[in-house]
């Protein structure tokens, strides 16, 4: 009986395991596709005749450059939050399936996001609010499936972030979403109020050192 029970949960660890696989290889494909759609509209371009020195190119396709590369960035950093995530975990449920499709579908919209942004006039409000909106909305998706891994202890023992850590790791969310307020109350900044991003590691750093409150022990009866 003990040997059939030992072979079952063995059998459900292996169905996990192929099952997170084919989750993170699909997820890699999707991303991998959309860092090649951003730059294929490119190649697609400097194929056709006539397009003139190689100078000519580049100056006549700034824009379109300037998204590729931006895209490409932003883009990998988020595949390499990702591959953190799910370099560790052991497991998966249907929410967080369900939430990395969310994902998923920020990181397929984010070279149109991209290239909208770079192509629009600077102060061009909805240009600007779906740019940031669709990287902070990705970047709550990640942290959304962080809680699942951490709710279901699907992380690989000692692997599990900490209280403080899980915090930490919310603040770029916090501060993307003040560049979306910012960037909606004042237009003609542009993409400035993303550059908040920049106190990610100083703020996370701080939090990660708070300690946490500890109670105070009582006093014994009758002492002062």
């Amino acid at each position: 009986m003990t040997d059939d029970r030992a072979a079952a949960e063995r059998t459900a660890a292996e169905d996990a395991r192929r099952g997170l696989d084919r989750l993170v290889f699909f997820s890699d494909a999707v991303v991998a596709i959309a860092i090649t759609l951003i730059v294929l509209p490119l190649v697609d371009l400097a194929r056709e005749p006539g397009i003139g020195s190689t100078a000519d190119f580049f100056r006549e396709n700034s824009q379109g450059l300037a998204a590729a590369g931006l895209g490409f960035v932003v883009i990998a950093s988020f595949w390499r939050e990702h591959h953190r995530l799910f370099n560790r975990a052991v497991g998966f449920t249907r929410l967080l399936v369900s939430l990395n499709l969310l994902w998923l579908a920020g990181i397929a919209f984010l070279p149109l996001a991209t290239v909208l942004k770079v192509s629009a006039d600077p102060s061009d409000l909805l240009a600007n609010g779906l740019y940031i909106g669709v990287v902070g909305l990705t970047m709550l998706l990640s942290r959304a499936e962080e809680l699942v891994l951490v709710r279901e202890h699907l992380f690989e023992p000692r692997a599990e972030p900490s209280p403080r850590q899980l915090q930490a790791r919310w603040v770029p969310v916090a501060l993307i979403l003040i560049a979306f307020v910012v960037s909606l109350v004042w237009p003609a900044l542009g993409l400035w109020p993303v550059a908040l991003l920049v106190l990610s590691r100083p703020i996370g750093a701080l939090v990660r050192r708070i300690r946490p409150r500890t109670a105070r022990p009582s006093s014994p009866a009758g002492s002062p």
